[in-house]
């Protein structure tokens, strides 16, 4: 629940004191924005005293106050709502814009020129004298259609000259249901340019946090149960989550409502239909990893779920890869950690995007490894190694057949050794096309065998593996490398997969080699047909593969300009790989391709099972990621 937003007084009530157990850490508190902040951050290595960081902070909180305050008469929005030519300052404006995005994106349910309406409910700047009076008859009806043509933020442009133009004089904004996470990102900015590596700010219970508390671990924040009346943060806390480089804030209809009639009205209004909400969803919390407005968007999305809903928002929630949430509604929770919290394993830990979304493809889950010591706030880079199948990697107690890659546990051991550079597993689920998501796409027209080409049109199959690798190369890497510390560059991104993901990942270094500096191929399913079928189909797996070599003989990267292993074994479905996998070889061999750049092996005793692969995933490990 947000606190009003009132003009801070001229002297603000601060205490830099020691934050135990770190002689190290400092502790900020006062009051601003109606309420109070706190804010806890480890001493820059600027060596910038405390009374400076405190006179940065409260001339920010100041300045912000003065500009986008609805109860501070004198600020910039309260003079703009008057109908005064004003011209935003750069919180106002950069505000404006980032709430205009946010209207747009969602579909008008965040609007923070819904203020009309906030006021007409009781929930905005103004006296709700009479709203006793307020039925869902006909007269609220026409009041509430009456505001909704002045609610929009359509009606106002920001022009050239840098002023706010209003369409129709009547629009009003209240920037509550974002200003404090904005006011906790402004604060962490004023703390990043000091070099400060660890901070948590908190204003009115909106949290933006970086690095480590002074314990040397993620911070530790509660979510409190949706009590109704409850005023006190941190009575009755429901969950506790550790968490790290993230805005968080929660939203609910516990703390601020009006009860008329019997019935209960909650802050969270519908600028769409101009109603308060009714629905069983109680709180959302909202955790979001952006890096320059991790709090602003927190704040935002945290009304803008109280709005939509628990199964839409947990739908918003789990599309979004940057976001988790923790959604409590009446009669149960919702949880979306995104954490990997669920996934065991040996070494570091997984975090999870359970609902990737793509404009390619259809959703599906991402895994990503972090290996043991990594930090948002370190210094170190690492190479990253796409894997397909994702579900497959690390953990056996949630995959189908009870195995696993051991993708952490080879990683993991291989960098305690020093023996590979530092490394971040991403793991794709596939979806449930997956032999249409991994057929190298373009073979298709390579196939000059009529009944083979009959074969494959006709099968119901739908090829999709172009789009899979734009998912892969133009939106989940676009998103690893700016979320996490990787080492972006052609020569330390690497794919990998076995069967099926074996030909995806040859087709992907042939497709984008200027991407992937290097591809291992398991027991690489050049069959090319399904297993299922080949024993009928033999003779259009041999034209389909022929296909696929006649491929590779026009797209095959340079010899030497990027790394290739494949391997095969030699029991169950990878028996029927020797005479395959020996074409392939005999081509790369004629095309130029040799040690060190190219390693094929074949494994004797062998089968096509996660567990062999496992055994053996330390020798492409090795030979992608060693040392430079």
């Amino acid at each position: 629940m947000r606190s009003l937003l009132i003009p801070l007084t001229a002297a603000l009530l601060m205490a830099a004191t020691s934050c135990s157990p770190r002689s190290d850490y400092r502790r900020i508190e006062g009051f601003a924005q109606g309420g109070t902040f706190h804010i806890i951050y480890s001493t820059p290595p600027s060596g910038i005293d405390e009374d400076s960081v405190i006179s940065m902070v409260a001339g920010c909180l100041r300045d912000i106050d003065f500009s986008i305050s609805g109860y501070n008469k004198g600020s910039l929005l309260s003079r703009f709502n008057r109908g005064e030519d004003v011209v935003p300052d750069k919180y106002f404006k950069e505000l404006f814009v980032v709430s205009r995005k946010l209207w747009n994106e969602t579909g008008g349910l965040f609007d923070v020129s819904g203020g009309p309406l906030f006021d007409f409910w009781g929930f905005g700047f103004k006296n709700p004298s009479g709203l006793d009076s307020l039925r869902d008859d006909a007269a609220t009806a026409h009041v509430v259609d009456s505001l909704l043509e002045f609610v929009g933020m359509d009606l106002i442009e920001l022009g050239q000259d840098g002023r706010l133009k209003k369409k129709d004089p009547r629009v009003q904004l209240n920037f509550n249901a974002i200003a404090q996470g904005y006011s906790c990102d402004m604060v962490a900015r004023i703390l990043d340019s000091l070099g400060v590596r660890n901070y948590l700010v908190e204003v009115g219970m909106e949290i933006t946090c970086k690095g480590l508390n002074p314990s040397g671990k993620n911070w530790r924040i509660g979510i409190d149960a949706p009590i109704d009346g409850s005023q006190t943060a941190g009575q009755n806390v429901q969950k506790y989550l550790d968490l790290t480089d993230c805005g968080i804030t929660t939203s609910g209809n516990y703390r601020k409502f009006h009860i008329i009639d019997g019935k209960k009205y909650a802050h969270s209004i519908n600028p769409v239909t101009g109603y308060p909400v009714r629905h069983d969803l109680l709180s959302a919390t909202v955790i979001s990893s952006d890096p320059a407005f991790g709090g602003t968007y927190s704040d935002a999305y945290a009304t803008y779920c109280m709005v939509l809903g628990k199964e839409k928002a947990a739908e918003f929630i789990a599309s979004r890869p940057d976001l988790r949430g923790y959604l409590i509604y009446d009669g149960g929770i919702i949880e979306m950690p995104k954490d990997g919290s669920e996934i065991n394993t040996a070494y570091g830990h997984v975090e999870e995007y359970p609902c990737f979304r793509s404009q390619y493809m259809t959703p599906r889950q991402v895994y990503v490894w972090l290996p043991e010591g990594y930090s948002e706030s370190g210094k170190d880079r690492y190479d990253v190694l796409y894997m397909h199948d994702g579900k497959m990697l690390f953990d056996s107690t949630s995959t189908w057949n009870r195995q696993e890659w051991q993708a952490d546990e080879v990683a993991g051991r291989l960098m305690e050794s020093d023996s590979i550079s530092p490394v971040i597993i991403v793991g794709v689920a596939h979806g449930s096309n997956r032999y249409g998501e991994y057929f190298p796409e373009k073979v298709l027209g390579y196939i000059n065998d009529a009944e083979a080409n009959r074969y494959m049109t006709s099968s119901g199959t739908v090829y999709e593996a172009d789009e899979y690798l734009k998912f892969l190369t133009s939106e989940l890497k676009q998103f690893i490398d700016s979320i996490y510390r990787t080492r972006p560059e052609r020569e330390h991104t690497f794919i990998a997969g076995s069967s099926m993901g074996g030909l995806i990942s040859l087709y992907a270094l042939c497709e984008y080699p200027d991407v992937f500096g290097g591809a291992a191929c398991m027991s690489t399913h050049l069959p090319m047909i399904t297993s299922s079928s080949y024993q009928d189909a033999a003779g259009i797996s041999r034209s389909v593969f022929e296909a696929f070599l006649d491929y590779l003989s026009d797209h095959l990267p340079e010899p030497g300009s990027c790394l290739l292993y494949t391997d095969r074994g030699d029991e169950t479905l990878d028996a029927l790989y020797p005479p395959f996998q020996d074409r392939l070889d005999s081509l790369l061999s004629s095309r130029g391709w040799s040690a060190p750049q190219w390693q094929t092996r074949v494994f004797p005793g062998d089968a096509h099972v996660e567990r062999d692969w496992a055994a053996r995933l330390d020798i492409p490990f090795t030979f992608l990621l060693k040392k430079e």
